[in-house]
């Protein structure tokens, strides 16, 4: 004889336990973008140590970003990238705040050094609004099509 038990216990405890997972992801990032995490003091007191490792670096650029001092968030993420010049994310935060904080040379000199380590990610930073003000001038226009074959091939 076979007994059957019905499956929806199990069903209804899953689905509790997903729901309960989405809404801590979920407020998780919303705790991030409330500027939880270390205060700017805390993560310059970080970077003091001589061995302080790029992340730190990488979260003391974005809390820069965050609080829109550009230039310094740069000099930070270049940090970074005089470890790794291909981290992604330190070249994508590096090139936003460079657009944003107004220094067209910094911004086309980076750009031009990008479009050699990451074409791809160069182009994409010429087609977001960052750096829309300066596609109009001639160095720039030849930067993005620099940018546009190389990441073809």
């Amino acid at each position: 004889m076979i007994i059957q038990r019905s499956r929806k216990p199990a069903s209804v405890v899953l689905l509790a336990t997903c729901a309960m997972a989405a809404a801590v992801l979920f407020m998780g990032g919303q705790s991030a973008k409330q500027g939880d995490g270390p205060s700017l003091k805390e993560l310059e007191l970080a970077i003091a140590d001589p061995d302080a490792k790029p992340a730190t670096w990488l979260q003391y650029g974005q809390r820069l970003f965050e609080e829109k001092r550009y230039a310094h968030a740069a000099a930070a993420y270049a940090r970074v990238l005089a470890i790794d010049p291909y981290e992604r994310q330190a070249n994508l935060q590096s090139a936003l705040a460079l657009a944003l904080a107004g220094d067209a040379d910094a911004f086309h000199d980076f750009m031009r050094d990008l479009i050699l380590r990451d074409p791809r990610l160069a182009e994409n930073i010429f087609g977001r609004p960052e750096s829309q003000t300066y596609l109009t001038a001639p160095r720039f226009v030849s930067l993005v099509k620099q940018a546009h074959v190389q990441a073809m091939d």
